[in-house]
């Protein structure tokens, strides 16, 4: 195998160090919220002074939208499922599967519940990740709208209420399975593809 550039290997530390950063950051705003969690608690979790950490995030702000970031290229990842193989149906639930799996993650889950919380208030965070949002939905919005030009769903299904109900079960799911974390996804599944075909009306086209 081609090592790495000489200037990828350099760099290599520096993102290690801002990697280590952000989970610490991800786990002090699932536990305190994006405006209770403090850079001290963050330096602490990250076990950094505050003169390290601020020569890779200025402030906090910084840190929330590296975060903010990092959870836009989760979700055009994610959105890659859209143009996978099977119905559409198959194809939102492989997406809402995703989702849930890195909603599982002990450091993840918590702090996506926050981002649910934070997106309701009038905040800068709040419409930064109402922004992500709207994103997803969008690109749901086209595949589904997509499905229906190809007959796969009925001519007259109202993609707006289909996802709104469709991102009603996920993020219901996702509350729910901070508390019921001895549930397997592989046994939500089927459930969650029934769920999503009745929505779609798919059995009437």
């Amino acid at each position: 195998m081609t090592p790495p550039p000489l200037a990828a290997q350099a760099l290599q530390p520096s993102d290690d160090r801002r990697r280590q950063i952000l989970a610490a950051a991800r786990v002090c705003f699932a536990r305190a919220g994006f405006h209770g969690a403090s850079m001290g608690q963050i330096c602490a979790e990250a076990q950094m002074s505050p003169g390290a950490l601020y020569r890779y995030f200025p402030s906090k702000d910084a840190i929330i939208e590296a975060i903010a970031e990092e959870e836009r290229v989760g979700a055009v990842a994610c959105m890659e499922h859209l143009r996978g193989p099977g119905s559409i149906a198959d194809r939102l639930v492989a997406t809402a599967m995703e989702y849930l799996a890195s909603a599982r993650d002990p450091e993840s889950g918590g702090l996506m519940v926050e981002i649910c919380s934070e997106s309701l208030r009038n905040t800068t965070v709040g419409a930064r990740f109402c922004e992500l949002e709207a994103m997803v939905r969008e690109s749901m919005r086209a595949a589904i709208s997509e499905a229906r030009d190809g007959g796969e769903v009925p001519a007259d299904l109202d993609l707006d209420v289909a996802l709104t109900m469709i991102f009603a079960f996920g993020d219901g799911l996702m509350m729910r399975l901070q508390f019921e974390r001895e549930v397997a996804l592989s046994a939500i599944e089927p459930h969650l593809l029934r769920v999503v075909r009745a929505l779609l009306r798919m059995d009437e086209a």
